[in-house]
């Protein structure tokens, strides 16, 4: 009777045991981004200062892509401007950025993190920048940077944006 107790005992140590770390092992879901996650960046930015006034103007297209016209001017120059593109592509998300100017040089960068008021884009092989990120501090302000080497150098451009009235 004894060794029976013992042995009831046992098999229901083990399969508590079991269990628990059956439970250990479960790989949790990984909720896939869509673009809707990523809609808090729709709409107009601003940032004006003494020396510059930068534009970000972010709208939904008819494919359900985000595009984006950006440029900063000093007084009444374009002294900066580009165009963007936020689209999925084969579960993808992908940024294109396309430089307005002399010479158009796209580059494409992939969604690599994102949280609930922020994302990461990437391309390694993009010497500068190879990183852009764009956060969601509070209501209404966008937080923007830059980041990736010049001449092997580590630089980073931030730019601190309000939404439009």
């Amino acid at each position: 009777m004894k060794n029976l107790a013992l042995l009831l005992l046992l098999l229901i140590s083990v399969t508590a045991c079991k269990n628990e770390s059956d439970k250990n092992n479960v790989v949790p879901q990984v909720k896939e981004t869509t673009m809707e996650d990523l809609s808090w960046v729709l709409g107009e930015w601003i940032n004006i200062n003494d020396q510059t006034q930068s534009y970000e103007y972010w709208e939904k297209s008819a494919d359900g892509s985000f595009v984006s016209q950006s440029l900063t001017l000093r007084k009444t120059d374009t002294v900066f401007a580009e165009r963007m593109k936020m689209y999925k592509e084969n579960d993808e998300i992908l940024l294109y950025i396309e430089t307005i100017g002399d010479v158009p040089n796209p580059v494409v960068f992939s969604l690599k993190q994102d949280a609930e008021h922020a994302f990461t884009f990437e391309n390694p092989r993009n010497e500068f920048p190879s990183q852009i990120v764009y956060t969601n501090p509070e209501t209404d302000l966008l937080h923007a940077w830059v980041a990736g080497f010049v001449d092997g150098v580590p630089q980073k451009q931030e730019f601190y944006y309000k939404r439009a009235q």
